[in-house]
């Protein structure tokens, strides 16, 4: 009897310990279950948010259609006059504008070329013209008077040997191409001035049919052949033709970028001679240079020069250099300024000329400054003023100001 009971107490026992146990395990695993859930939970309203952001990445990301890439932007420039009332013409001051709308469509064909058509339309010659007389001029975007859409640019681009060799053939714009510079270059963002946008001593047709050749020989050398009609009428292309070679380096001095391009030309479209207007068959010729060369981040400084034929040009030599500074110097990381100064000297030829007529001759100089306030990343407004001294080689021509703003928006 009593072992029975002994039996009955060791197995009372046994089971009341197995069952504190599993009742353990029961309590642990209710714990891994409330906590998965609440992780599950978590886990939902990350994805929940996940969700949004990518919805809202995908609103955000522009709009292809197929192989097309499409961009625009509208310029407005608005310049007025100081000091211009004593020169004649137009001997008065004046608060002209202008407006230009740009159109680019570019699609990649295959993948070792693109096709390219640039749409313009514009209108108001601005100051351009007889309101402010100058060699170096005040506003390059100017000039369309009329509003109608025009093809400016429409081309094809092959490339060869990895992208060492570029072939591009049709409408061009060859200033694209050649003289480039990475802190004078653009009208529509950089200098207004025609003068700092490209060398005033190349005598570069208009838009027209064209074609370049470009190879490079290291990857810090490129040589570089453009074909264009010189007198960009379409006819007899070839007895007018442009052509330009150019050899450009780029190269890191101290970590900093440099670009340092020199080229020759030849404009075989019909000049007069200055000093005998009646032998107007001459071709027109000359070299140029351009160098940019960044200091430091957030300062670069820049410099043109040039040299053509006195016989045909009323100025020979032009020579500019100025500075580009970033808006990381005073805390507006998007702003940026630019300084410029440049002269266009007058050619032997010319000032005999003047001289004759009883002008008093000296060479022009021309001064630019900007500032490019960042608006947000589709709009600019740009203050600019100017200085034109002796215009057109006038001694007696009064020091002329040009205060304006130019307002750029992209899309």
């Amino acid at each position: 009897m009593k072992k029975a009971l002994i039996h009955i107490l060791v197995l009372a026992m046994f089971v009341s310990a197995a069952g504190m146990a599993a009742g353990d395990e029961i309590s642990d695993l209710k714990q891994r279950i409330e906590l998965l859930e609440k992780k599950t939970d978590e886990l939902a309203v990350k994805q929940e948010h996940t969700d949004k952001h990518i919805s809202h990445m995908e609103e955000a990301i522009p709009t292809r259609i197929g192989a097309l890439s499409i961009a625009g932007g509208i310029t407005v420039i608005i310049q007025g006059t100081e000091g211009n009332d004593g020169n004649n013409p137009p001997g008065e001051d004046v608060l002209d504008g202008s407006f230009s709308m740009d159109l680019e469509i570019d699609a990649a064909i295959g993948k070792n070329a693109e096709a390219f058509l640039l749409m313009e339309a514009g209108g108001g010659d601005g100051l351009e013209g007889d309101e402010v007389r100058s060699f170096w001029g005040v506003n390059d975007d100017a000039g369309n008077s009329g509003s109608s859409l025009e093809v400016s640019e429409a081309w094809y681009e092959h490339r060869l040997l990895d992208g060492h060799l570029k072939f591009t053939a049709g409408k061009l714009d060859i200033t694209n191409y050649f003289d480039i510079n990475e802190m004078a270059n653009d009208e529509t963002t950089q200098f207004l001035a025609p003068g700092f946008v490209n060398n005033p001593a190349v005598d570069f047709p208009d838009n027209t049919i064209g074609m370049r050749v470009s190879y490079d020989l290291r990857d810090f050398l490129t040589i570089s052949l453009g074909w264009q009609d010189g007198d960009a009428d379409y006819e007899d292309i070839f007895e007018d033709s442009f052509i330009i070679l150019e050899a450009g380096v780029s190269q890191a001095f101290g970590g900093m970028d440099g670009n340092y391009r020199l080229y020759a030309w030849l404009n075989k479209a019909e000049h007069a001679e200055l000093s005998n207007p009646a032998n107007n068959d001459e071709a027109g010729w000359g070299t140029g240079a351009s160098v940019d060369q960044q200091l430091t981040d957030s300062i670069g400084v820049f410099a043109r020069a040039g040299y053509r034929d006195g016989d045909v040009y009323e100025f020979d030599i032009a020579v500019s250099a100025g500075a580009e500074l970033k808006g990381e110097l005073w805390a507006r990381p998007n702003d940026t300024a630019g300084i410029a100064f440049g002269t266009a000297m007058l050619s032997d030829d010319y000032e005999d000329v003047q001289k004759a007529q009883g002008i008093d001759t000296a060479d022009e100089h021309h001064f630019e400054a900007y500032y490019s306030f960042y608006v947000n990343e589709h709009v600019v407004v740009t203050p600019d003023m100017q200085v034109v001294m002796n215009a057109e080689g006038d001694d007696d021509s009064d020091t002329v100001f040009v205060f304006g703003m130019r307002g750029q928006v992209t899309f």
